[in-house]
């Protein structure tokens, strides 16, 4: 939907509402299943969604790691630039 124009991407919302990203979650199938089970996606290793909220929790009591945006591109050439570019 992002691809499509019909949805705003990470970079937009950021730049809408002028605050730092501290995360972001992918909505993948883990949460339900997690939620159904009645147990935290955290819980679950192989959860992306759960990878996500440690890394965030993380940040938010100070460590720094980068932030990973589901979906965007990471190829070679992506993090040869971040490399050199860095905000």
């Amino acid at each position: 939907m992002v691809k499509k124009g019909e949805m705003m991407d990470v970079d937009d919302i950021v730049d809408l509402l002028s605050i730092d990203l501290i995360g972001v979650v992918p909505d993948d199938e883990y949460i339900i299943t997690q939620t159904n089970k009645g147990e935290p996606v955290i819980k679950n290793k192989k959860a992306p969604s759960g990878k996500a909220y440690i890394e965030t929790a993380k940040r938010i009591l100070g460590e720094n790691i980068d932030v990973t945006i589901p979906g965007k591109e990471q190829g070679f050439f992506v993090k040869i630039k971040n490399i050199f570019i860095k905000k």
